[in-house]
Protein backbone atom coordinates (compact mmCIF):
# COMPACT_ATOMS: atom_id res chain seq x y z
CA UNK A 1 0.00 0.00 0.00
CA UNK A 2 2.89 2.49 0.87
CA UNK A 3 4.90 1.75 -2.49
CA UNK A 4 1.71 2.60 -4.16
CA UNK A 5 1.02 5.80 -2.87
CA UNK A 6 4.75 6.79 -3.15
CA UNK A 7 4.28 5.96 -7.08
CA UNK A 8 0.81 7.96 -6.83
CA UNK A 9 2.65 10.92 -4.78
CA UNK A 10 5.44 10.49 -7.74
CA UNK A 11 3.23 10.94 -10.75
CA UNK A 12 1.81 13.36 -9.13
CA UNK A 13 4.62 15.67 -8.16
CA UNK A 14 5.91 14.86 -12.34
CA UNK A 15 2.67 15.63 -13.45
CA UNK A 16 2.54 18.96 -12.01
CA UNK A 17 6.05 19.58 -13.05
CA UNK A 18 5.24 19.04 -16.06
CA UNK A 19 2.18 21.11 -15.85
CA UNK A 20 4.26 24.05 -14.45
CA UNK A 21 6.57 23.92 -17.25
CA UNK A 22 4.38 24.14 -19.92
CA UNK A 23 2.98 27.14 -18.47
CA UNK A 24 5.77 29.01 -18.46
CA UNK A 25 7.21 28.06 -14.94
CA UNK A 26 10.45 26.33 -13.69
CA UNK A 27 10.74 23.17 -12.40
CA UNK A 28 12.41 24.15 -9.02
CA UNK A 29 10.65 25.68 -6.13
CA UNK A 30 10.86 29.45 -7.24
CA UNK A 31 8.54 31.35 -5.39
CA UNK A 32 7.67 33.39 -8.21
CA UNK A 33 6.33 30.54 -10.65
CA UNK A 34 2.66 30.71 -11.06
CA UNK A 35 1.36 27.75 -8.99
CA UNK A 36 -0.13 25.17 -10.91
CA UNK A 37 -2.60 22.19 -9.89
CA UNK A 38 -3.51 19.10 -11.99
CA UNK A 39 -6.65 18.46 -13.24
CA UNK A 40 -8.98 16.35 -11.74
CA UNK A 41 -9.45 13.23 -14.00
CA UNK A 42 -12.37 12.67 -15.13
CA UNK A 43 -13.90 9.43 -13.12
CA UNK A 44 -13.74 6.74 -15.11
CA UNK A 45 -17.29 4.21 -15.14
CA UNK A 46 -17.08 0.29 -15.11
CA UNK A 47 -17.91 -1.64 -17.90
CA UNK A 48 -21.50 -2.32 -17.30
CA UNK A 49 -21.77 1.60 -16.47
CA UNK A 50 -20.91 2.45 -19.74
CA UNK A 51 -22.86 -0.11 -21.49
CA UNK A 52 -25.59 1.35 -19.74
CA UNK A 53 -25.09 4.87 -21.06
CA UNK A 54 -24.19 3.79 -24.43
CA UNK A 55 -27.66 2.04 -24.71
CA UNK A 56 -29.66 5.40 -23.40
CA UNK A 57 -31.26 7.06 -26.65
CA UNK A 58 -31.35 10.65 -27.02
CA UNK A 59 -35.02 12.26 -25.80
CA UNK A 60 -37.68 10.84 -28.95
CA UNK A 61 -40.46 13.32 -29.55
CA UNK A 62 -42.74 10.56 -28.32
CA UNK A 63 -45.24 10.78 -26.20
CA UNK A 64 -44.55 9.14 -23.06
CA UNK A 65 -46.63 8.38 -20.10
CA UNK A 66 -44.40 9.53 -17.42
CA UNK A 67 -46.78 8.21 -14.36
CA UNK A 68 -47.07 4.53 -15.65
CA UNK A 69 -44.38 3.50 -13.20
CA UNK A 70 -46.76 4.87 -10.58
CA UNK A 71 -49.87 3.63 -11.75
CA UNK A 72 -49.16 1.32 -14.31
CA UNK A 73 -48.78 0.97 -18.36
CA UNK A 74 -52.45 1.82 -20.06
CA UNK A 75 -50.83 0.81 -23.62
CA UNK A 76 -50.56 2.29 -26.88
CA UNK A 77 -54.15 2.58 -26.93
CA UNK A 78 -54.28 5.52 -23.90
CA UNK A 79 -50.96 7.06 -25.21
CA UNK A 80 -53.51 7.75 -28.89
CA UNK A 81 -56.16 8.83 -26.46
CA UNK A 82 -53.73 11.36 -25.41
CA UNK A 83 -52.88 12.39 -28.74
CA UNK A 84 -56.21 12.87 -29.63
CA UNK A 85 -56.96 15.22 -26.34
CA UNK A 86 -53.64 17.12 -27.34
CA UNK A 87 -55.01 17.32 -30.94
CA UNK A 88 -57.92 19.31 -30.34
CA UNK A 89 -59.91 15.59 -31.04
CA UNK A 90 -61.79 16.09 -27.40
CA UNK A 91 -65.10 13.72 -28.08
CA UNK A 92 -62.85 11.12 -29.78
CA UNK A 93 -60.43 11.75 -26.79
CA UNK A 94 -63.49 11.37 -24.09
CA UNK A 95 -64.62 7.95 -26.02
CA UNK A 96 -61.00 6.48 -26.05
CA UNK A 97 -60.28 7.33 -22.62
CA UNK A 98 -63.73 5.21 -21.55
CA UNK A 99 -62.81 2.40 -24.41
CA UNK A 100 -60.20 1.90 -22.03
CA UNK A 101 -62.55 0.82 -19.03
CA UNK A 102 -60.39 2.18 -16.51
CA UNK A 103 -62.69 5.16 -14.95
CA UNK A 104 -60.26 4.96 -11.41
CA UNK A 105 -57.59 5.25 -13.06
CA UNK A 106 -55.91 9.13 -12.36
CA UNK A 107 -54.94 9.66 -15.57
CA UNK A 108 -57.90 8.48 -17.43
CA UNK A 109 -60.00 11.33 -15.26
CA UNK A 110 -57.59 14.02 -15.63
CA UNK A 111 -57.33 13.57 -19.34
CA UNK A 112 -61.48 13.31 -19.56
CA UNK A 113 -61.75 16.13 -17.23
CA UNK A 114 -58.99 18.10 -19.58
CA UNK A 115 -61.11 17.47 -22.83
CA UNK A 116 -64.42 18.39 -21.51
CA UNK A 117 -62.90 21.80 -19.95
CA UNK A 118 -61.14 22.35 -23.45
CA UNK A 119 -64.73 21.73 -24.68
CA UNK A 120 -66.09 24.81 -22.57
CA UNK A 121 -68.34 22.30 -20.60
CA UNK A 122 -65.89 23.31 -16.89
CA UNK A 123 -68.81 22.65 -14.50
CA UNK A 124 -68.77 18.95 -16.29
CA UNK A 125 -64.99 18.21 -15.85
CA UNK A 126 -64.92 19.26 -12.92
CA UNK A 127 -65.69 15.95 -11.26
CA UNK A 128 -63.41 14.25 -12.99
CA UNK A 129 -60.41 15.90 -11.51
CA UNK A 130 -61.89 15.45 -8.51
CA UNK A 131 -62.02 11.85 -8.91
CA UNK A 132 -58.30 12.07 -10.09
CA UNK A 133 -57.17 13.65 -6.75
CA UNK A 134 -58.91 11.65 -4.58
CA UNK A 135 -57.37 8.88 -6.56
CA UNK A 136 -53.87 10.47 -6.37
CA UNK A 137 -53.52 13.27 -4.30
CA UNK A 138 -50.06 13.92 -5.54
CA UNK A 139 -51.27 13.53 -9.22
CA UNK A 140 -49.43 17.27 -9.98
CA UNK A 141 -51.08 16.76 -14.27
CA UNK A 142 -54.47 16.72 -12.62
CA UNK A 143 -53.86 20.14 -9.93
CA UNK A 144 -52.71 21.95 -13.37
CA UNK A 145 -55.26 21.20 -15.57
CA UNK A 146 -57.41 21.53 -11.88
CA UNK A 147 -55.85 24.93 -11.52
CA UNK A 148 -56.78 25.76 -15.80
CA UNK A 149 -60.15 25.17 -14.70
CA UNK A 150 -60.09 27.39 -11.86
CA UNK A 151 -58.51 30.12 -14.60
CA UNK A 152 -61.22 29.35 -16.93
CA UNK A 153 -63.72 30.04 -13.84
CA UNK A 154 -61.70 33.53 -12.98
CA UNK A 155 -60.80 31.93 -9.32
CA UNK A 156 -57.82 33.23 -9.05
CA UNK A 157 -57.50 32.23 -4.91
CA UNK A 158 -58.56 28.43 -6.12
CA UNK A 159 -56.21 28.40 -8.74
CA UNK A 160 -53.26 29.66 -6.80
CA UNK A 161 -54.32 26.85 -4.37
CA UNK A 162 -53.86 24.50 -7.09
CA UNK A 163 -50.08 25.81 -8.10
CA UNK A 164 -48.97 25.67 -4.41
CA UNK A 165 -50.27 22.11 -3.82
CA UNK A 166 -47.77 21.41 -7.36
CA UNK A 167 -45.11 23.15 -5.71
CA UNK A 168 -45.33 21.67 -3.00
CA UNK A 169 -45.07 17.83 -4.83
CA UNK A 170 -42.53 18.97 -6.82
CA UNK A 171 -40.45 20.68 -4.43
CA UNK A 172 -39.69 23.68 -6.77
CA UNK A 173 -41.81 26.29 -9.15
CA UNK A 174 -39.39 24.46 -12.42
CA UNK A 175 -41.07 21.65 -13.00
CA UNK A 176 -43.71 21.53 -15.91
CA UNK A 177 -47.32 21.71 -14.25
CA UNK A 178 -45.91 24.50 -11.77
CA UNK A 179 -44.92 26.63 -15.33
CA UNK A 180 -47.82 25.84 -17.31
CA UNK A 181 -49.83 26.35 -14.42
CA UNK A 182 -48.01 30.05 -13.09
CA UNK A 183 -48.23 31.22 -17.28
CA UNK A 184 -51.57 30.31 -17.37
CA UNK A 185 -52.25 32.64 -14.72
CA UNK A 186 -50.25 35.40 -15.59
CA UNK A 187 -51.98 35.49 -19.00
CA UNK A 188 -55.34 35.69 -17.23
CA UNK A 189 -54.08 38.69 -15.29
CA UNK A 190 -55.98 37.10 -12.20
Amino acid sequence: MNKLLSVISIVAAGALASNALAAGGTSGSSSSAPAVTAAKPKPKLPPKATAMVKKVKPASTELTDDWAKTFGDLGPAYLGAVKLAKADKYDAAIKAMQALNKPDDPRVNNWIGYSLRKMGKVAEAMPYYDKALKAAPNFTPAHEYLGEAYVQMKDAAKAKDQLAQIEKLCGNKTCEEYMDLSKALNKAAL
